[in-house]
């Protein structure tokens, strides 16, 4: 035994659980990666294997992963054939991934990762949501503002995004630009400069960080993503609408009005009430799902998968993995034979980007935007964090009121950097500036630092070769998830990817 490799024990069991041969494994297209360090084995506890029936460590396909992408594969593989044995493992003690609900720090469930039915009835989960009947909400009355503008200037009030003020230049229109107004002159705007940004561009032609249109920022931005991170050559097409609709106020468009009950204006976002993770329990249905068990090791031939884990061996047909790009970039899970050199490439590849996401509980209703409490997002262009968004919107029975600070790019970067306390100080002092009362204290506070999150290592991002992060393994191991940034997306990753096992049986 003393001559006998790790890999070779691996194998070597996988070959008589399953009654194949060892020998003549390849991956087409590709030559194998040399075999990488073990996993970090952060899991312990006793698994929970709801509805389980026979034999817990063979299985027709083991899905690694209980997030919306691992959850989507499993229940479409038995909803296709109701005679296969799936189940899920998922290192956490919880379901959902980086769908986090929190039900026990605050007056109402709060989620600490990703919340909004993005595009609602056109979301890909949609169906589920019907079916169960979940009350959604959407977010109608989204807001901003310039705070630091002078309060002369209508853009230091709280505006809708595409109404008239948000056209406005908050100093007045600098007579530089007025030649460049399409109802007038005409005059072509100048060119971009190689690798220049939005905000250097604007500095450039005479609009300073202070006389930039709210609506201007708010429509060059991705989710609050500052100017500095914004190609100048974006700016052309929205700066020139600002200078016509300043100039010609009466030719500007009237604005969208959100409107869940008509399908013209309904593709916003939505708030599920009662939490999020409700969706993934009822796509779930009885699919097993084995919690706090963490896969360490793989070893695979072209008929079958051993996976060693914190809680045994298990043994399946086909696997699908539905972990985070962030995971397989860290080698946290060790694969023998080694997977593809291509695929660690566009693992390797993948970045993450910085957000920062922080949730905040009042006692009362202490911020409401032009007087009202339904609003959705109240973003201070020239804050941070920029976007506070309202987390108990339409709560039914809440007396209270839950605000999420939001930010990305360098800013979010910065406020990681700071303690705890003083992260949750960033996001009230930018509430008591909306509400305009100094005196605001927040009641509870939560985050999750997705960053430094263990079995993610990260919020959301991208970067790596998408075919080859997800292409099939030997026939055997299929990827799922990998590197989406919304849970319709990782649901719909997860649907292909059992529909693709599925023709490979």
């Amino acid at each position: 035994m003393e001559n006998i490799s790790r890999r070779g024990i691996l194998l070597g069991g996988l070959a008589a659980a399953a009654g194949i041969a060892t020998a003549g494994i390849a991956d087409a297209g590709a030559a194998a990666a040399p075999p990488t360090a073990p996993g970090n084995g952060h899991g312990n506890g006793t698994p929970s294997l709801a509805h389980a029936t026979g034999d817990k460590t063979r299985w027709d396909v083991i899905v690694v992963g209980a997030g919306s992408a691992g959850i989507g594969a499993a229940r479409r593989l038995t909803d296709q054939n109701p005679g296969m044995r799936v189940a899920i493992v998922e290192a956490r003690g919880r379901i959902g991934g980086r769908m986090y609900t929190d039900r026990t720090s605050m007056g109402i469930p709060v989620e600490r990762g990703c919340e909004l039915v993005h595009g609602g009835p056109y979301a890909s989960t949609y169906p589920w949501i019907q079916q169960a009947g979940f009350d959604m909400r959407m977010f109608r009355n989204n807001f901003i503002r310039l705070g630091n503008a002078p309060a002369s200037s209508p853009t230091s009030q709280w505006h809708q995004w595409d109404s008239p003020t948000s056209w406005l230049f908050p100093l007045g229109i600098p007579a530089s630009l007025v030649p460049y107004d399409p109802a007038g002159q005409n005059k072509p705007l100048p060119a971009a400069q190689a690798g220049e940004m939005a905000d250097a561009y604007l500095a450039r032609i005479g609009v300073t960080a202070a006389n930039t249109p709210s609506g201007l920022n708010y429509r060059l931005t991705d989710d609050s993503e500052p100017l500095y991170n914004t190609a100048a050559s974006e700016v052309a097409g929205p700066l020139r609408k600002c200078i016509r609709f300043t100039l010609h106020p009466e030719q500007a468009p009237a604005q969208e009005i959100l409107d869940p009950n008509d399908s013209r204006y309904d593709d916003g976002d939505y708030k599920i009430i009662g939490g999020y993770d409700q969706l993934l329990r009822v796509i779930a249905g009885t699919v097993p799902v084995l919690l706090q068990t963490v896969v360490q090791e793989v070893a695979y031939t072209g008929n079958g998968v051993e996976l060693r884990t914190s809680k045994g061996v298990m043994f399946g047909r086909r696997v699908i993995f539905a972990v985070p790009a962030g995971v397989m970039k860290r080698r946290d899970i060790a694969f023998s034979p080694g997977l593809p050199a291509n695929k660690w490439a566009a693992f390797d590849a993948f970045t993450y980007e910085d957000i920062f996401k922080c949730v905040l509980e009042f006692k009362d209703r202490v911020f409401t935007p032009n007087g009202t409490d339904d609003w959705g997002y109240a973003e201070t262009m020239d804050g941070s964090p920029t976007t506070l968004w309202n987390a108990s919107v339409a709560y039914p029975g809440y007396k209270g009121q839950v605000v999420v600070g939001w930010e990305t790019g360098a800013a979010a970067k910065e406020l990681h950097t700071l303690p705890l306390e003083q992260k949750y100080q960033a996001v009230l002092d930018v509430v008591r500036r909306s509400a305009g009362d100094q005196g605001l204290n927040y009641h509870k506070a939560v985050m999750t630092d997705w960053a430094n999150e263990p079995y993610s290592w990260g919020p959301y991002g991208g970067g790596g070769n998408a075919n080859h992060m997800s292409a099939t393994v030997s026939g055997v191991l299929f990827w799922a998830g990998m590197r989406t940034s919304t849970v319709s997306a990782s649901y719909s990753s997860g649907v292909a990817q059992a529909d693709q096992l599925l023709k490979s049986l």
